[in-house]
């Protein structure tokens, strides 16, 4: 028998064996999960569905946990497949299980304005009327009261040691006074008040009791509270399963991959709440996550992104959610893959803390649209390499930021490529690529470093255990607005607490706003980018560089048609260039130039082949003359629609 005729067989015969089982509110466990008699739960599907089988679920609110352990098989996977309305609403809806709270009695020995009722255990996730609330976190909430609340919420006070004068107690928080303030380094000579952020309610558990403070005078008898545990659907040690046109809402994580799984596919689903939508350990491989619409769900969801010198509301957010939400890491993120082979891909990715992090080997991200996140729309990890292409990222606080380099040595090494994108921020706020690196606190280069004069930790001139943080290609990306005097490239400072050691990273062909304080001697390439301002703010600072801008160009204050088209679409700038920009020919053709401090010839970049652009050199930023935006017009178009689409599900 031929080959071909053999694989022809065999998918012949997975398709002849597949089966469609039905799933309806109305249905029973009992029953043979046909169209006319189908299955009551998603459970009992699972539990019966074999590979090459199709789950159809009907419309309805399904109040199920569910831990996967059946696989299907390659090319007969098992698909679980909710059901969309006529303009392709959500209709089913998966939601974790949990109580609704209703039977409060006022508890005035916390102060007035708080209320209390009993739950058993301490929930995942706490909702008000459809929309999560800040839950503050257990070990704070078992801190013994002080009994003297603070006049202004300082920084100690706020994120500070679990100690008598550090952080503020839980019970503490709840019975802060309306007006408290907060203050903190971020945020400059301002202040912010706390509580409207939270829409005036606070949430905690202590000891069986969930209490609820409004510092607006509001009851909790006028509005809904549910309080849900536990994840979504659990997936353990299974493989090729889809999941496609679900509503997953009210749970730690929607969807927690962990153990050996692999070949799952999570697609255009409606993802809400909890920690993560998604959650991919470490020993997972071949995860797809495709077209989804992604976003926390938060009561005041319309403040996130907004981190500015004149509004800090959105970095409070941020702080509330690292510091009282979460002990001391971020606690929201939209995807975080610490797994293989992960393809990220067409999702969109709203008003959050964190969009995607890719900390595992070989992820691929692109063409997703990532907006709002008060913290980043994409950290990349230690463990981690792959590509960040054809992105749309928004008015996050900081769009990329690559974490964690020198801390630990992977074989192969780190390598990342980060090409094509297009960064949109305010025209002065906001920043660009940020790096960080925690090679002072742990890791393998820990025994690298000595104190210097000052005290301060610096890395020996002849390290004993020198640590290759690996390569980082950042090229033809677009940076549209941000802060005036911001880098462009932060790694300036990491490069002073190495001793002047290169840091491994290639600017090239990007356009990015000015900062005099670049520095060409601190990183192995940056040539063939255009620098520009939007505003007069810095350019009288002496460039720290100036033979940066040999091998770069700089046009100073410009406004933005002097650089693109913009004629700009449902809101988003127009950035192709013209002829006549002066991004036209400032770049270096990267298939041939050598780069960096040995004059080295750049690997083959991904995204580019000879004959990518026209001309004698191409242009910088992520379009070449007469490339079209439409593709990132429609990704813009989508995400606004989803963006409509959750505010009418308030």
């Amino acid at each position: 028998m031929k080959k071909e005729f053999y694989f022809a067989v065999l998918l012949l015969s997975a398709a002849a064996g597949a089966a469609e089982l039905y799933v309806s509110p109305a249905g029973n466990d009992k029953a043979p999960g046909s169209a006319k008699a189908p299955f009551a739960t998603i459970g009992r599907a699972a539990r019966t569905a074999k590979p090459g089988d199709t789950v159809k679920i009907g419309p309805g609110v399904y109040r199920e946990q569910i831990a996967f352990r059946k696989s299907g098989k390659p090319g007969s996977p098992i698909t679980f497949a909710g059901t969309r309305g006529p303009k392709g609403e959500f209709l089913t809806v998966v939601e974790s299980p949990g109580v609704v709270i209703d039977k409060w009695t006022a508890a005035p020995e916390i102060a007035p304005g708080v209320w209390k009722a009993k739950v058993a255990k301490r929930p995942n996730v706490v909702m008000m009327d459809g929309k999560m609330i800040a839950l503050i976190n257990e070990k704070t909430m078992a801190l013994e009261r002080e009994g003297k609340l603070p006049a202004i919420l300082d920084e100690n006070r706020f994120w500070g040691q679990w100690a008598p004068g550090g952080r503020t107690p839980g019970l503490d928080l709840l019975a802060l006074p309306a007006e408290i303030q907060v203050t903190h380094r971020y945020f400059g000579k301002r202040r912010e008040l706390f509580w409207p952020v939270l829409n005036y309610v606070l949430s905690g558990w202590k000891g069986g009791t969930i209490y609820v403070r409004f510092a607006n005078g509001d009851t909790p008898q006028k509005h809904k509270f549910t309080a849900s545990f536990g994840e979504g659907f659990s997936l353990a040690n299974v493989s090729h399963l889809k999941f496609t046109d679900l509503h997953m809402r009210g749970s730690r994580y929607q969807f927690h991959l962990t153990g050996k799984s692999s070949f799952i596919t999570i697609e255009n689903c409606l993802l809400m709440h909890g920690g993560a939508r998604i959650r991919i350990d470490a020993a997972v491989t071949h995860t797809t996550v495709r077209n989804n619409i992604m976003t926390l769900g938060f009561i005041r969801d319309d403040l996130f992104g907004l981190r500015s010198s004149a509004d800090m509301r959105g970095g409070l957010l941020y702080l509330i959610f690292k510091y009282i939400i979460g002990t001391s890491l971020s606690d929201d993120v939209g995807v975080t893959s610490r797994g293989s082979d992960t393809l990220i891909t067409g999702n969109i990715i709203l008003r959050g803390l964190i969009g995607i992090q890719g900390f595992g080997p070989r992820w691929n991200i692109h063409d997703n649209v990532i907006r709002e996140m008060s913290s980043v729309g994409t950290t990349t990890g230690p463990e981690g390499d792959g590509e960040f292409h054809e992105n749309l990222v928004m008015n996050c606080g900081i769009p990329l930021r690559i974490h964690r380099i020198r801390e630990k040595r992977r074989d192969p090494l780190r390598t990342e490529y980060h090409y094509r994108n297009l960064f949109v921020q305010a025209p002065h706020g906001g920043s660009a690529v940020f790096v960080h690196c925690s090679s002072m606190i742990v890791g393998d280069d820990l025994v690298n470093f000595e104190k210097g004069k000052d005290g301060k930790m610096v890395y020996k001139k002849n390290p004993p255990n020198p640590v290759d943080p690996g390569r980082f290609y950042i090229y033809h990306n677009t940076f549209w607005g941000g802060q005036d005097g911001g880098y462009a490239l932060m790694v300036d400072r990491l490069a002073r607490i190495f001793n002047g050691s290169v840091m491994p990273f290639y600017f090239i062909n990007n356009i990015a706003k000015f900062c005099p304080r670049h520095n060409r001697r601190w990183i192995d390439a940056m040539e063939g980018n255009l620098f520009y301002l939007f505003g007069p703010t810095g350019m009288e600072e002496k460039l720290r560089d100036p033979g940066l801008y040999k091998t770069n160009r700089s046009i100073g204050v410009v406004t933005p048609e002097k650089i693109w088209n913009n004629h700009g679409k449902y809101g988003l700038p127009d950035v192709t260039v013209s002829a006549n920009s002066p991004a036209a020919g400032c770049g270096i053709d990267i298939t041939k130039a050598k780069l960096g401090k040995e004059g080295r010839t750049m690997p083959k970049l991904p995204g580019f082949a000879p004959g990518y652009f026209k001309g004698k050199a191409p242009a910088a930023g992520a379009f070449q003359i007469g490339d079209s935006e439409e593709k990132f017009y429609e990704m813009h178009r989508r995400a606004e629609e989803a963006s409509k689409m959750l505010r009418g599900n308030r």
